[in-house]
């Protein structure tokens, strides 16, 4: 018998999480499909799988493993969230950040607890709890919303470390606010506060900076194999986080935040690709999360708390938000435009999630009043605060005048001759243009030419975070060195999107093959591909960038290899023509066009503009020359030309 139930348990366990892991990419795509929030879809996804339909029971999947797999998953997203946290942002931003995770905690701590109490109704004690669990922002749904806004200045930076940093510092005051309300004493509760924080830092950071070091040491001297790099990396978070906890509850969430950042000051490629595998990592991790954690949740549990819960959210948004920053942004260098952006944006994610089923789960053993309400609270309060700031940031952006309202414009690297060209042309049009280079000569005379052009080598270490970027979401690789093309492309790839950087195709060597593989490389512009050595042989040969309207003449000239286009654009919306892509039949093409070409262009234009005059209508051409009557009566009469001479002043 007990075979017979095992056995069915087995059967039932892969179909669902088959479905719950389905269900969450299915969500991240649709979210990506409409640019909504993927936690908005995502904890519908598990609204909808759970107390609605009741398809997933989570707590009957997995039973007593789903709270260690919860916190393990979170330790994991944590590490990931501290590794792609470099120090230079800490640095730049750090007396800002500091206020935010401290001063402002508490500010955050006390309106949550103070507004739950009063507007919700809720018990004192876990009104407490609530206060501290919503301490928390969080990488996983602040670092999407960044992503999508791009706000310039220093502003993406703050929010970014902000919400990496208080993570494990609202898991640890969740720990204190449950010990405290479980406490009468005070002295009691004191002592138990110091000595719960003394051992947090103690088992959290130390752990953390000693395993770092070990491996960072063990990676540097080449004492772990490549293939081998990824999983003891993890190994190592997964140790680490047990052995803090063991020591300390919740502490794990430091140690491996600390992991990740120390790890961080190593710019080297192993790094990067244990970078890489934990994005992916974390995105699955997010999705099947966030519908567990939601299908957990009991409809009717929402439906009672859903009203205050509405008022809860306006005044975390109106009041709580704005008060953190005030406090925590005092004769700081942040402009007023920066200090605003940064009122809007404070979603809640992950941590939010995991804590509070955590804690409620102990609060409700221990008896405290309404700790059942605390889950239905905090993911109401997460989907309020994802739906409020992810609608907000971006209009508060563009008016606040620190990002664009879209991102078509183009980071070109390398400014030669045909690169200002193609970035005149798109100026033209309305796109935006940013040429970086490190020759002094062509950023000089890109900016002489009314261009947007900074000195810098497109591969330096913090070119995505010194330049400018509002209104820029693709990458052009145009430079002549074939290596630094492809490297631009696979370092941006990670800022725009693989879909959104392009690049020269690399010039064929004397065997026949590219000099760079086409794993390296980004999508090649030109139908045909464009290698740099055609494009400088015919610039000498007095090509030049021109845009057109398609018709039969570029149809023609394409055919004849006497147009190469590279740009389109329908609305004043561009896409670059890449190989093997077909030839435009409508819209604006932007392209390399050879002297006859550009005559042939030129000829069409004025004879458009020549039959434009002929077809002026009769009354406009009447109107116009009775204008000039008009202002030739009413011009004063010259005076005789010696009056001229007596009145100019004298040549001395």
């Amino acid at each position: 018998m007990s075979a017979a139930l095992l056995a069915a348990g087995e059967s039932t366990i892969g179909p669902t999480l088959a479905l719950i892991v389905g269900a969450g990419m299915a969500a991240q795509w649709l979210a990506w499909r409409t640019q909504v929030p993927s936690i908005v879809a995502l904890l519908l996804a598990g609204l909808l799988l759970g107390p609605v339909t009741g398809v997933i029971d989570p707590d009957q999947l997995l039973g007593g493993t789903l709270f260690p797999l919860v916190s393990l998953s979170v330790a994991l997203i944590l590490f990931e969230g501290g590794l792609d946290l470099p120090p230079r942002e800490l640095r730049n931003t750090g007396t800002v950040v500091r206020r935010l995770i401290s001063v402002g905690a508490v500010v955050t701590f006390l309106v949550g607890w103070y507004a739950s109490r009063e507007i919700i109704g809720i018990s004192n004690q876990s009104a407490i709890v609530l206060g501290a669990v919503l301490v928390v922002t969080g990488p996983t749904v602040v670092g999407p919303l960044l992503r999508f806004v791009r706000p310039s200045g220093t502003t993406g930076p703050i929010l970014r470390a902000e919400g990496v940093l208080i993570d494990p510092i609202g898991a640890t005051a969740a720990l204190l606010a449950f010990e405290i309300v479980l406490l009468e004493d005070a002295n009691e509760a004191i002592l138990k506060v110091a000595g719960i924080m003394g051992l947090t830092l103690l088992a959290g950071a130390g752990i953390g900076i000693a395993a770092a070091f070990v491996l960072d040491e063990a990676l540097r001297r080449f004492l772990i194999p490549d293939q081998l790099t990824v999983p003891v990396t993890f190994a190592f978070v997964v140790a680490t986080f047990v052995a803090a906890n063991e020591v300390q509850e919740e502490s794990g969430l430091l140690t491996v935040t600390v992991l990740g950042m120390y790890l961080a000051r190593r710019d080297s490629s192993t790094i990067r690709h244990v970078l890489e595998f934990s994005e992916s990592l974390r995105t699955l991790l997010i999705s099947t999360l966030f519908i567990l954690l939601a299908a957990r949740i009991e409809a009717e549990a929402l439906r009672e708390v859903l009203l205050p819960a509405l008022g809860f959210i306006a005044v975390l948004v109106l009041v709580g938000r704005p008060l953190t920053v005030l406090v925590s942004t005092v004769r700081t260098s942040l402009s007023w435009r920066e200090r605003l952006f940064l009122t809007t944006m404070a979603p809640r994610g992950i941590v939010a999630a995991a804590v509070s089923a955590i804690f409620a789960i102990r609060l409700e053993e221990e008896m405290i009043p309404d700790a059942d309400q605390i889950v239905p609270i905090v993911f109401l309060v997460i989907i309020g605060t994802i739906v409020v700031y992810g609608f907000l940031a971006g209009p508060a952006a563009r008016v606040l005048g620190l990002a664009e309202a879209q991102a078509d414009g183009v980071l070109i690297a390398g400014a030669h001759a045909t690169s200002r060209g193609l970035a005149l042309q798109l100026k033209e049009h309305g796109i935006r243009t940013l040429l970086v280079d490190t020759d002094p000569y062509n950023v000089t005379r890109s900016i002489s030419m009314g261009l947007s052009a900074r000195r810098l080598s497109v591969l330096a270490e913090n070119a995505a975070h010194d330049l400018d970027l509002r209104g820029i979401g693709r990458l052009l690789a145009f430079t002549s060195n074939d290596e630094v093309n492809a490297l631009a492309t696979a370092r941006f790839a990670r800022v725009f999107g693989r879909r959104e950087v392009f690049q020269l195709s690399p010039t064929k060597r004397r065997s026949g093959e590219a000099g760079v593989p086409a794993e390296y490389l980004g999508r090649q512009i030109g139908i045909n591909g464009l290698t740099y050595s055609t494009l400088d042989e015919r610039a000498r040969q007095g090509w030049k960038v021109r845009s057109a309207h398609v018709d039969a003449t570029i149809q023609i000239a394409v055919d004849d290899d006497v147009f190469v286009p590279m740009v389109r654009l329908i609305d004043d919306r561009m896409a670059f023509l890449c190989r093997n892509d077909a030839v435009p039949v409508d819209g604006i093409v932007i392209g390399l066009a050879s002297p006859s070409l550009q005559r042939q262009l030129d000829n069409e234009e004025r004879e458009r503009a020549d039959v434009a005059d002929v077809d002026q209508p009769a009354d406009e051409a009447d109107a116009i020359a009775e204008s000039e009557r008009d202002r030739a009566a009413a011009k004063p009469s010259p005076e005789p030309a010696s009056s001229d001479l007596e009145s100019s002043p004298d040549p001395a």
